[in-house]
């Protein structure tokens, strides 16, 4: 999840630096979606091995506690990085979860003849506002941050958090080919 998040990011980065806009609301999408993946995935890595019993498929505030009190760490979830981590999993259970909303407005406005042409209400979802650039970039640092603060929480070192495995070979001897 976080290598997919790193690839958006970088997508993104490139588009601006490119001065390209095209689809760069969908890329942040993306990205938003696979920060929080990875976060819960960070919590599933740690919960597996700090928290026993543990259960992946508990709600993710529980998930938070026990990790947390395990690694004994107490974010501040209204500062940064964690506050970043966390409005893109609020920004994830938004697409996960939509539903229709309805905006009321009632507005006089005056104008001369021509003076509104072009323009428009924002009639946009709240949640918009976190699906831009500077925001999914800056969370995908927050992310970073926080990742690095459960590993040195954690006592493990950064080869433990990696698959890996054992392996070897042996000779045994010169076979025949069968059919000789």
């Amino acid at each position: 999840m976080d290598g997919a998040a790193h690839y958006l990011q970088e997508i993104i980065k490139g588009k601006l630096a490119a001065g390209i806009q095209d689809a760069i609301f969908f890329d942040c999408m993306a990205c938003a979606t696979m920060i929080a993946f990875a976060f819960e995935a960070y919590l599933n890595f740690f919960g597996a091995k700090l928290v026993d019993p543990w259960n992946e498929r508990q709600r993710i505030n529980d998930k938070i506690k026990q990790v947390y009190g395990a690694l004994k760490l107490a974010p501040d979830w209204h500062a940064r990085p964690f506050s970043g981590v966390r409005a893109m999993k609020d920004l994830r259970d938004i697409f996960a979860h939509g539903k229709p909303q309805t905006i009321e407005m009632d507005e006089e406005v005056e104008a001369d003849y021509g003076e509104l042409d072009g323009k428009r209400c924002d009639l946009g979802p709240e949640w918009e506002k976190l699906c831009t650039p500077a925001t999914v970039l800056a969370a995908y640092g927050d992310l970073q941050a926080v990742w690095k603060a459960m590993l040195e929480n954690s006592g493990m070192t950064m080869f433990e958090t990696m698959d890996h495995g054992e392996g070897g070979t042996t000779y045994i001897g010169d076979v025949e080919p069968a059919g000789e």
